[in-house]
């Protein structure tokens, strides 16, 4: 790693800019610059950082009622490598890099609001029985071309009525390869494992596939990198790529898709039993996933824009039920080969963050199997004409879903769960103290 570390630098051809920082809650990242005669320290022995810096909120204040704050005197913990090395910026002529960060305390005790630490935690509990997460990503994203101030779709203007659907148009793709191509390159140089490349439904959006691994904390590092990369190199092309999980009101909304299967100590996939039905343990799997999705919304659905992706009549699913080849689903099992028999997890959008989501969903599945739970009958077809429970639908229900949530406190520390739920409530008092345009024109004469 610090041979690689050290070609890199000596490559760049001038003193290159090194970051060091963790991913927040929010997915944000969080650090400091560093000289580049102190990476090899970094690299091997971590750098000082607040705990605090992985629970701020997403304008990157303090959040006011936080532990880590001024009851322990915003004290410093230990950020050290997460194994990575250096991540090169391809957008910034500068040259520089990134130095991927997880927070322990002074105790060397991994931090409990650190989300890579959240996921890994809830990864050990699937050592104990002897199960192995395979795992894989699909991002959706809008790829945007920057005009003086304004910021357009590449093919009309974000007059949202001239916005067409484009689902799997090659014109699109074929219009931003140079986009791709350096996007291809760069995850090459980095083994992360991308896959195909689709334009979704509407113009300017794409999704993208990644492999599936079997290591969860590698599938959730590959995604927060992927994210990284794709604005960088957006950038570097005068574009601008945006996860905002509803960029435009009348269109298609950006998800976060999360395909999952089960591996045993001989490497076998213990979801297929060789039947277009699954196994038992994929069945407890579904149920532990419906069962938990109300309590998690708040993970798969974390700002305040994520509400408006949850609409019925759409490829967002809002009802909590399952089916075989149903995209109207939450969870839907695909069809194919039987070796590869999984489950797709459909409901979080694509500004949230892939360590939480995935720790959610190994959770909800983990508690499934361990309680042997059945779930309800699969849906066939439109999932929206029938009469079924919902995820929280806005996100101040979510938040008191998540906050009174018992079980939420059997898959993560109490720690976690009250910094998650009190850093989304100060989110949320933001966004209501404001008065917008909109309201005003609508009120302002009118009453």
């Amino acid at each position: 790693m610090l041979k690689k570390a050290f070609e890199w630098i000596n490559e760049a051809g001038s003193t290159p800019v090194i970051m060091a920082a963790t991913c927040d809650l929010n997915g944000i990242w969080r650090g400091k610059r560093i000289p580049v005669t102190q990476v090899e320290k970094v690299l091997s022995e971590g750098i000082r950082i607040p705990i605090s810096a992985s629970c701020v909120d997403v304008w990157g204040a303090d959040l006011e009622d936080s532990p880590f704050l001024f009851e322990t005197g915003d004290s410093d913990g230990n950020g050290l490598s997460t194994g990575v090395g250096l991540l090169p910026d391809y957008a910034n002529e500068k040259n520089s890099a990134l130095i991927p960060l997880w927070i322990f305390d002074n105790q060397a005790v991994s931090s409990p609001i650190d989300p890579r630490h959240v996921l890994n935690g809830v990864i050990q509990k699937f050592k104990n029985l002897n199960l192995r997460p395979v795992v894989a990503f699909e991002l959706e994203f809008y790829l945007l071309e920057i005009q003086g101030d304004r910021q357009l779709n590449p093919l009309k203007d974000l007059n949202e009525s001239a916005l067409p659907t484009n689902v799997l148009s090659i014109t699109d793709l074929d219009s931003n390869k140079e986009f791709f191509n350096d996007l291809y390159r760069v995850c090459g140089e980095f083994d992360i494992p991308m896959e195909g490349v689709s334009s979704e439904n509407a113009a300017g959006q794409f999704e993208i596939n990644l492999k599936h691994v079997d290591n969860p904390l590698t599938a959730a590092d590959h995604a927060v990198f992927f994210k990284r990369f794709i604005k960088l190199i957006a950038k570097k092309h005068n574009k601008t790529a945006t996860f905002m999980a509803k960029p435009f009101s009348k269109i298609s909304g950006s998800g976060m898709h999360v395909h999952m299967s089960l591996l045993d100590s001989k490497g076998n996939n213990v979801f297929n039993n060789d039947t277009d039905l699954g196994s038992e343990i994929l069945k407890s799997s579904v149920a532990g996933l419906l069962d938990n999705m109300s309590e998690s919304t708040l993970i798969f659905a974390p700002h305040f824009n994520s509400y408006k992706r949850l609409r019925p009549g759409t490829h967002a699913p809002i009802n909590i039920c399952w089916g075989y080849e149903n995209r109207t689903a939450a969870v839907r099992v695909p069809g194919g080969n039987y070796v590869a028999k999984r489950i797709e997890h459909r409901v979080a959008g694509a500004d949230a963050n892939p360590y939480l989501v995935l720790s959610s969903i190994l959770a909800s599945v983990l508690d499934g199997i361990i309680h042997k739970k059945v779930p309800s009958d699969p849906v066939l077809g439109d999932t929206y004409r029938e009469k079924l429970l919902q995820i929280p639908m806005s996100w101040d229900q979510a938040i008191q879903s998540f906050g009174s949530s018992k079980r939420n406190g059997n898959f993560y520390s109490e720690v976690f769960c009250n910094v998650f739920k009190n850093c989304k409530r100060q989110e949320l008092e933001n966004f209501n103290a404001r008065i917008e345009d909109h309201e005003i024109n609508t009120y302002l004469e009118s009453i």
